[in-house]
C-alpha cells in the first residue's frame, strides 16, 4: 500500500512544474487525472518521439496518470471539470488567475463549493507582486533569479542550466506540500 493510495488528484497544469509534481503524487499511489485542452499539453511536442503527440518530456512527466480532454472555455467543459472536482482531494492547475476567475474556478468560489479540496495553484509569480498574472517559464525564472549568471563567476558567459531547474524544484516542493496536506486530512 502506497502512502497516497485512495486519494484523487485532478491535474489541470501544463508544461513541466505541475505535471512533474503530480507525477510524484501518482508514484506515491494517488489516482491522478490529467486534464488537457483539445490541443493537448504543449509538451506533447517537446523532445524526441516515435509517435506524434508523445514527446519525451510529456511521456516523462505523465506516467501513472489517467487523461481526459476537457475544453474549459466551454460551459460543458466547465461542468465536466466540476464533476471531477466533486470527487477529488486535490486540484492542481497552472491557469493564470485572470483566466481562472473568468471560468468560475477562482479559489474563493472553489473553497465554498469544495471545502475538502486541496487547491494547488502553480504560478511563477505571486498574484499580488509586480509580475502577477504574467506567464513564467523555467528560463524566465533562471534569468530573473540570477541563476543564469552563476556561470560568469566561473569565467564563462552567462547561460541557463542545461535542465529545467526552476520547474523541477518547484514541482518537487509542490509534491511535498500536497502530500503533507492530503495526509493531514
Amino acid at each position: 500500500m502506497l502512502p497516497l493510495s485512495g486519494f484523487k488528484v485532478i491535474d489541470a497544469s501544463s508544461v513541466l512544474m505541475g505535471p512533474y509534481a503530480s507525477q510524484w503524487l501518482g508514484d506515491l499511489g494517488a489516482e491522478v487525472i490529467k486534464v488537457e485542452p483539445p490541443a493537448g499539453d504543449s509538451t506533447r511536442q517537446t523532445g524526441p518521439s516515435t509517435e506524434t503527440g508523445m514527446g519525451a518530456v510529456f511521456m516523462g512527466t505523465n506516467r501513472n496518470k489517467k487523461s481526459v480532454v476537457i475544453d474549459l472555455k466551454k460551459p460543458a467543459g466547465q461542468e465536466a471539470l466540476q464533476a471531477l472536482l466533486a470527487q477529488a482531494d486535490v486540484f492542481m492547475h497552472s491557469i493564470r488567475p485572470q483566466k481562472l476567475a473568468a471560468i468560475g474556478l477562482d479559489p474563493g468560489t472553489m473553497r465554498q463549493r469544495y471545502p475538502q479540496l486541496v487547491f494547488a495553484t502553480l504560478h511563477g509569480f505571486t498574484e499580488s507582486g509586480p509580475y502577477g498574472g504574467r506567464p513564467a517559464y523555467d528560463d524566465i525564472i533562471q534569468g530573473m533569479s540570477g541563476i543564469a549568471d552563476l556561470s560568469r563567476l566561473q569565467g564563462q558567459d552567462p547561460q541557463y542550466f542545461p535542465t529545467a531547474t526552476a520547474d523541477k524544484t518547484s514541482g518537487l516542493f509542490t509534491r511535498i506540500a500536497n502530500q503533507a496536506q492530503v495526509e493531514s486530512q
